[in-house]
């Protein structure tokens, strides 16, 4: 069974092929606080989505925190140029997934009552009741030149597990998404040259 596939990326990243997701698309970026956006943007299902789905990708799910360490030597330091996400009904679970620019930096995942501005400390109003923070070691979410190339608007894909997603922080090579649920999740983590996705069930 096919899977739909929603993106959001952010002014000047470049779209990524990778075997478990299909190509992205592009959405304008904002500044200032994270405000909501539906995410409606779809691409139709390639056979290597399809192929993933109807498989049902398999790898250890794990409960957070957990933490996988990538040594990186910068600059330059990793770009996320697009985060993207996907449904698999057939299969239980949903995944977000990250497209980089540069080498696989080390990352954490942890679980949150509440998500707030990494920069600010305000907090941002992110639609679910449990809340992931997936965070980005020696990383940024902008060009060499300071343009965002990751939309600060809170985005609604409405999955059953994976309900909403923000880039919570961008700050001296630090890089945080936050993810809504509706409950506690399991998670499962995978990589590819470019590309690091999560995979959310409840």
């Amino acid at each position: 069974m096919a899977s739909r596939i929603r993106t959001s990326v952010g002014v000047g990243a470049v779209a990524l092929a990778m075997t478990v997701l299909g190509a992205g698309c592009a959405a304008k970026s904002t500044s200032g606080p994270p405000s909501v956006r539906p995410s409606t943007a779809q691409a139709g299902p390639s056979s290597a989505i399809a192929g993933a789905a109807a498989g049902c990708a398999t790898g250890a799910w794990q409960t957070v925190p957990l933490t996988v360490t990538h040594p990186v030597t910068v600059p330059p330091v990793p770009v996320v140029a697009a985060v993207r996400t996907a449904q698999h009904p057939e299969c239980g679970y949903d995944r977000l997934v990250l497209d980089l620019n540069g080498p696989l930096p080390s990352y954490s995942i942890r679980s949150a009552t509440q998500v707030t501005d990494d920069a600010s400390g305000t907090p941002i109003a992110l639609p679910g009741q449990h809340y992931l923070l997936i965070t980005l070691h020696e990383a940024q979410a902008h060009s060499a030149a300071g343009a965002p190339t990751i939309s600060r608007q809170i985005q609604l894909p409405g999955y059953p597990a994976l309900r909403s997603w923000v880039l919570a922080g961008d700050n001296e090579g630090v890089v945080t998404i936050a993810v809504g649920l509706p409950e506690q999740a399991s998670v499962r983590t995978g990589e590819s040259p470019g590309h690091l996705y999560i995979d959310i069930k409840e």
